[in-house]
């Protein structure tokens, strides 16, 4: 999906569309605008969990259109969702981040058999390796006896390595 951005002279034109609850991180249609998009109904569809609204004929995320219309600005970073969940828009859930600091803001992913952030399984050593990423480079921890061995120093090492942004799982 390719994203279109906005200046800061388009914040009437989007003020005037839609309409942004900061508390409950939802948007309306102010206008009708034909289809689905019908005054007073919720904007935006679903995208992988992301929520995408479509804005002068391209597709923007409502947490960068909740960042623009709560603070004047275009965000010119990425921007975290702090619980974790790509759909709630609030706020107060948002903040600016760097690539690096969203990837360790990431949930364990779904395909990790483990469970565990930082844990997997070393056919070489018979052991559980444990490894973090920092600015795109892996930094190996060691290995380990047990998977909860490994996902300990793991986290461990989220919380020096990514301070406000390290999640556990």
């Amino acid at each position: 999906m390719v994203e279109t951005t906005l200046s800061e002279t388009d914040i009437e034109f989007v003020n005037s569309i839609l309409a942004y609850d900061a508390e409950t991180g939802i948007f309306r249609w102010r206008v009708t605008r034909g289809g689905t998009a019908r005054a007073g109904s919720v904007a935006g569809t679903p995208l992988r969990g992301y929520i995408r609204i479509r804005v002068r004929g391209g597709f923007m995320l409502a947490h960068r259109l909740a960042w623009f219309v709560s603070t004047g600005k275009w965000p010119d970073k990425d921007i975290d969702h702090i619980n974790g969940n790509p759909s709630d828009n609030r706020i107060i859930n948002l903040r600016l981040c760097s690539f690096s600091e969203n990837m360790a803001n990431k949930k364990v992913q779904h395909n990790n058999k483990v469970g565990l952030k930082g844990a997997s399984w070393d056919r070489k050593s018979n052991k559980w390796k444990s490894q973090i990423s920092k600015d795109g480079k892996k930094i190996h921890l060691g290995f380990f006896y047990t998977a909860n061995e490994a996902h300990e120093v793991y986290v461990s090492a989220a919380k020096i390595l990514h301070g406000q942004f390290a999640r556990a799982s």
